[in-house]
């Protein structure tokens, strides 16, 4: 949400997937250090791994002190001078440009008109800020992101290379270990293509290529006791999977929440949603180990399924954003006055300069006479 609310709209996309890159660095090092304790039997095959985590832990919280809040967030403590001298530093101009004034005044009439509509704040409210529709979206985009069913070969690629497709050991922990540097590959090529074609192509292109692939996968793992080249197709789907997840579906969730929430609640929406993800994370957790037990291959067709349904929900239901700053996704919605309409309107809407207006002009004195006429 930070990097959402300190980023122009034409940086936002590759600015948030650029952490994905290092988080896809570190699964390569665990994955690889898990290869390596394999041949150690001490108390160092467990205890290292789990002591190794804080130095990445200590070099965040450190750096974490020494950012600034976002501009936003000081426009909602009203703070305008402050919003404006982080503006100026994060796109390095001076603080009496014309962009950083623009920029300001319409984070100002986005947050003075939400604090006009009547229960704004209220994150179940259905009032014309449409808080309780962008809370729904964004939770069902990070639920979709945790059941598409990557986790079933994150966490247990080993278990499963090993115990249904018989490799050794030492080649499931390769296997695994090569597995994360191509998503980490991956997830570089999402960073050069998320503001060339947008969240919503893909968010579906994750959504269609995971249900291409799961499907693929329970046929596979049907006939493996017949077919011994299913469990070298198998592994080849695994990878498969590893492209599309962070091509659509490892952090664009994350962005998502934050770019179509409403300023007000913003904080709590993101939230909410990382809480939603990260919940149906422990539920593939704890869940995989037993469906493989009883329902065997018919768990992919569970994840096939729910993929999707991510395809008409990400299809039907979510605006792009792509190029839009958070203020005119604010407009989307508040033009919006069904379910279907967000996406109708954002296509319709003409995409505006950098820095300009809510109208191209003053945009406080254009919030004035719509807050006076009722709008």
């Amino acid at each position: 949400m930070w990097v959402a609310e300190c980023s122009n709209a034409n940086e936002r996309g590759r600015l948030v997937l650029t952490q994905g890159i290092f988080a896809t660095i570190g699964t390569v090092a665990a994955a690889w250090l898990e290869f390596g304790l394999l041949f150690t039997t001490s108390a160092a095959n467990w205890r290292f791994p789990i002591a190794f985590q804080g130095v990445y832990i200590l070099i965040v919280t450190s750096l974490v002190l020494f950012l600034p809040e976002s501009p936003r967030w000081l426009i909602t403590k009203d703070q305008p001078e402050q919003a404006s001298s982080v503006l100026s530093a994060l796109q390095g101009l001076p603080i009496s440009s014309p962009t950083i004034t623009q920029e300001i005044a319409q984070m100002r009439a986005s947050y003075r008109e939400e604090q006009h509509q009547q229960s704004t704040s209220a994150l179940f409210n259905t009032s014309p800020e449409r808080p309780f529709h962008r809370a729904t979206l964004a939770i069902l985009v990070a639920i979709f992101g945790q059941m598409c069913g990557l986790n079933i070969v994150t966490f247990y690629s080993d278990t499963i290379l090993e115990t249904q497709l018989h490799y050794s050991a030492s080649e499931t922990r390769i296997f695994s270990g090569c597995m994360q540097i191509w998503q980490m590959l991956s997830a570089c090529l999402s960073v050069l293509v998320i503001d060339r074609f947008g969240r919503r192509k893909l968010l579906l292109c994750g959504a269609v290529g995971m249900c291409i692939t799961q499907a693929a996968l329970a046929g596979l793992m049907s006939d493996l006791s017949t077919s011994p080249a299913a469990a070298k197709a198998a592994i080849f789907l695994y990878f498969c999977a590893m492209f599309f997840f962070p091509i659509g579906l490892f952090l664009i969730p994350f962005m998502y929440a934050a770019e179509i929430a409403p300023l007000a609640i913003r904080h709590q929406v993101t939230a909410i949603a990382a809480c939603a993800n990260w919940l149906f994370n422990f539920l593939v957790a704890e869940v995989t180990p037993h469906a493989m037990e009883n329902i065997g291959y018919r768990y992919y067709i569970v994840y096939a399924c729910i993929n999707a349904f991510a395809v008409v929900v990400v299809g039907f239901f979510c605006p792009e954003t792509r190029g839009r700053s958070l203020e005119e996704m604010d407009e989307v919605f508040v033009r919006s006055r069904g379910l279907l309409d967000p996406v109708r309107l954002e296509k319709g809407m003409p995409r505006r300069a950098e820095g300009e207006g809510i109208g191209g002009g003053d945009v406080e004195k254009e919030l004035d006479v719509r807050l006076e006429g009722g709008s």
